[in-house]
């Protein structure tokens, strides 16, 4: 009786070493299912920010036509074509009637002061194209919002709507589709107006 005591007390000071391994075994099984489950809730949250953000201008945009019958499309500093960030292309949309409150809106897949789109400017938001005003010639009168996307490269979002009338080739835009799978390929375009884009 008093050997079976003393093996008690010894064994109720710690774990054996068989025992710790099987904690620290499920413990990374556990963690092998939770971390890419993290990183995937991430990004759908960040899909999801983009479709929120690209609907608020797309009302604020549609508004501005009700009042106006065209797109907003600023020029006033004679930027080239390329760059067409929103917060310079929608001046329109904050003054002088502010049909939206603020255009500082951020891709959640930029990071700061990139130059994702490859055109020599450093931004941090989403870009604009009023398809009336870059393609006058097409007569579309559309506009579009992009996004990079969870690839975070520049996959000629805004030219989505030249590629839904067949107007560019078919791999000239890529568009990102959550069912092949949550980090996949392709720009997040929201676009408006007379478009024939079905997202």
């Amino acid at each position: 009786m008093m050997q079976r005591n003393r093996y008690m007390r010894r064994r109720s000071q710690g774990f054996t070493l068989i025992e710790l391994l099987i904690v620290v075994a499920i413990i990374g099984v556990l963690a092998a299912i939770a971390v890419p489950n993290f990183l995937n809730a991430q990004i759908r949250a960040k899909v999801a920010r983009v479709k929120a953000d690209q609907k608020a201008l797309s009302l604020a945009i549609e508004t501005y036509y009700i009042d106006r019958n065209q797109y907003p499309y600023f020029t006033g500093y004679t930027f080239p074509a390329q760059y067409n960030p929103i917060t310079y292309r929608l001046i329109p949309l904050t003054t002088p009637v502010s049909y939206i409150t603020t255009l500082d809106i951020q891709d959640p897949f930029i990071n700061e002061g990139t130059n994702a789109y490859g055109d020599e400017m450093l931004r941090d938001t989403y870009n604009y194209r009023s398809y009336m005003a870059t393609h006058p010639d097409y007569g579309i009168k559309a506009w579009c919002v992009n996004s990079l996307g969870p690839d975070k490269l520049a996959n000629k979002g805004l030219m989505t709507e030249l590629w839904a009338r067949g107007l560019v080739a078919p791999e000239t835009t890529v568009i990102y589709n959550s069912t092949n799978g949550v980090v996949s390929d392709g720009d997040i375009p929201m676009t408006g107006g007379q478009t024939q884009y079905q997202p």
